[in-house]
């Protein structure tokens, strides 16, 4: 997501983020199945860090827009499918200051190319989960013809409503592609792992929705339970880095974020995780060494 010039930058302040104890992101033990998991990368750059997040620091960010293939027992699963067929018609609805911002097709793969070259057919994808209705991370809903499509609740009585062609970012024709394969979900199951609420999408712990407010009002992180124990949490946009996790630190284009103080907490959650939680792998939806602790996804 190139910067544009510094008009584009916000300079609002911005509600602290306060980390909270160990206790707050303690594990919560419960049965699990263990599934498989691979990156399907769509594009990949590489940025000054302060791009990324609100860090004077001209060191380099690893780029990347992917998604995430879950292979269980019910089907095949794809954690946000990013780009799709059209992927140069929706760059050219954003206008030409937004193709600016986020570069030509040229460097941006569709999903199902992506998947077909790595022996997936996508008309084998029995579910699609997205952590937010942007349009980066749903573009390829309408090249899913078998998949039922999970919202939050939230999440989709915010972006229903939208309607010009990129609309806080999205981009309203995406959902309409897929609307009667769309349900919503709330978070009415037990907290887990320090989060307030949750639902199991299979009933079996394996992918679970928790909630991760702020970058959009119904941000979902999905935490999957892979092999040996490890659980991968995949927070969206909550930090488009590894780094603003790390510091912890907003992005330095906020004007992006809907809501900064719910995101605050947001942030200093995954901060918790990462101090704390060692058997958690945090992965920031555009960070690519993060993603790269998956393997990508072979024939």
């Amino acid at each position: 997501m190139r910067l544009l010039p510094a008009l584009l930058l916000t300079a609002a302040c911005v509600p602290p983020i306060v980390v909270p104890p160990a206790s707050a992101v303690a594990r919560t033990e419960r049965r699990a199945r263990e599934v498989t998991l691979c990156r399907l990368e769509q594009e990949r750059d590489v940025r000054p860090r302060f791009e990324g997040v609100d860090e004077l620091s001209f060191a380099p960010w690893e780029f990347t827009i992917a998604s995430v293939a879950v292979r269980h027992p019910a089907g095949l699963v794809i954690i946000d499918p990013a780009f799709g067929t059209g992927i140069a018609q929706d760059l050219a609805r954003g206008g030409p200051a937004f193709t600016l911002f986020m570069g030509s097709a040229r460097t941006k793969r569709p999903l199902v190319e992506v998947m077909r070259e790595a022996g997936l057919d996508p008309a084998d994808v029995t579910l699609a989960l997205a952590t937010h209705a942007h349009w980066d991370h749903i573009g390829a809903l309408g090249d899913l013809p078998n998949a039922r499509v999970l919202l939050s609740r939230a999440e989709l009585t915010w972006a229903a409503p939208l309607t010009r062609a990129l609309d806080h970012g999205v981009m309203p024709g995406h959902l309409k592609r897929a609307i009667d394969r769309v349900a919503t979900f709330t978070f009415a199951g037990p907290p887990v792992d320090g989060f307030a609420g949750s639902f199991d999408v299979f009933g079996d712990g394996s992918i679970v929705g928790v909630p991760l407010p702020g970058h959009t009002p119904g941000s979902t992180a999905w935490l999957v339970r892979g092999a040996h124990g490890v659980t991968w949490l995949f927070s969206g946009d909550a930090s488009w880095t590894s780094r603003g996790v790390d510091l912890p630190a907003h992005k330095t284009l906020r004007a992006v974020d809907e809501d900064l103080g719910a995101l605050s907490s947001s942030l200093a959650l995954l901060h918790a995780f990462a101090e704390h939680r060692r058997d958690v792998v945090i992965v920031p939806a555009h960070d690519a060494a993060a993603l790269e602790r998956l393997p990508a996804c072979t024939r």
